[in-house]
């Protein structure tokens, strides 16, 4: 949505991995050094790239581009299975299953795991409430409790892209383990 994720990715320790679902890394990575991009856009190459990667040790980042794209189209996909216009307990219960197989397999000793989700806000009497990644609430909460940080990448007043593990409001879903970062500068070396 234009913030700056993919842009925050390149900025990654390095060797990095990025597994693409928003097809944009190719353009914003094009001619980085130490960057493999795979574009994924089902289910069935990404259980292949997860399987390569098992053979893989190289990788100081492994970063999953586009997950609230890849949860909607996974959610799709189960529907299409299932036969279903709208997804019952049943569909979202099998959405989460097959995204924390896919969490899980990406997480490694020794290799920092990155995922980028786009931002839902929610808006009253013309007043913002919250925001936190476009994403299932319970598959949020799964995200919360195994991450060490989550944070926002926003503009701040002077036009500066920030990244965000603080929220003085309590509206933004963000984490940090370790307890001391606040308002950075997007860099992900750093940061991580």
């Amino acid at each position: 949505s234009g913030a700056g994720k993919t842009t925050l990715l390149k900025t990654a320790p390095r060797p990095l991995l990025i597994i693409d679902f928003e097809a944009g890394a190719d353009i914003i990575c094009a001619g980085e050094e130490n960057i493999d991009i795979v574009f994924v856009n089902d289910i069935k190459t990404l259980k292949e790239v997860l399987l390569w990667l098992k053979g893989q040790a190289q990788y100081k980042t492994i970063a999953f581009d586009g997950f609230s794209i890849f949860s909607q189209k996974l959610l799709f996909d189960i529907l299409q299975e299932r036969g279903k216009d709208n997804p019952t307990w049943f569909e979202w219960g099998l959405l989460i299953n097959r995204i924390k197989e896919i969490v899980l397999s990406l997480l490694r000793p020794n290799t920092h795991t990155v995922f980028t989700a786009l931002l839902k806000r929610k808006i009253e009497n013309n007043k913002l409430v919250a925001m936190h990644p476009d994403l299932p609430q319970s598959l949020r909460q799964y995200i919360m409790a195994i991450m060490d940080l989550m944070g926002i990448i926003y503009i701040d007043s002077e036009g500066q892209r920030k990244v965000s593990f603080v929220s003085e409001k309590k509206i933004a879903e963000v984490k940090d383990r370790t307890g001391r970062l606040r308002i950075e500068e997007p860099d992900l070396t750093r940061i991580l």
